[in-house]
């Protein structure tokens, strides 16, 4: 029994749509896996990129470990995330203070972090500050704190992977 020639074509796209469905599903799956309890530490998390980083590690599945200068901003973050989250795919963000400008708590910060989960699979350096002034204009004092936000703090909590430890069976990142 021959199969009509009109039937072919349908037949085709059917076959050719479910591989397709079969592929969507494994890669949606595969995404979630790759971050599924890993530890992710997010600097400046209440703002722009890092709350949209945020939402997408904590949706994976991430160990979150959220960072910013305000508490009342992490809490509404952290009330946002959990809200409409399954308990039994997510886990409850920690949240940690961290101001970049204050270079004699980085060390602090860091032994809270390590005390969070014991290890960092991935740091997400999200603070920055930025300035639209003439140079002449900037002071020898601001020049500092810019670099303290922008270069010194971020790595220096990178450095303090040594005290907490990163990962290495999941890639390193410092973004």
């Amino acid at each position: 029994m021959a199969l009509p020639s009109v039937m072919v074509l349908p037949l085709l796209i059917v076959i050719a749509a479910g591989i397709y469905y079969i592929y969507t599903e494994v890669i949606h799956f595969m995404s979630k896996s790759l971050v599924r309890n890993k530890v992710v530490v997010i600097t400046d998390a209440v703002s722009g990129v890092g709350r949209e980083c945020a939402q997408l590690f904590h949706k994976g599945g991430a160990r979150l470990v959220l960072c910013g200068t305000s508490w009342d901003k992490l809490e509404s973050l952290y009330d946002s995330l959990t809200s409409d989250a399954d308990p039994r795919e997510t886990f409850a963000p920690k949240l940690v203070i961290l101001d970049f400008s204050d270079m004699d708590s980085i060390e602090e910060v860091v032994a809270e972090v390590g005390d969070c989960y014991g290890c960092v699979d991935v740091l997400i350096c999200n603070s920055s500050m930025k300035l639209k002034a003439p140079v002449q204009s900037v002071s020898l004092e601001l020049d500092r704190n810019i670099m303290d936000i922008n270069y010194f703090g971020p790595s220096t909590l990178a450095k303090g992977r040594a005290t907490i430890g990163f990962h290495t069976s999941f890639s390193q990142s410092m973004v």
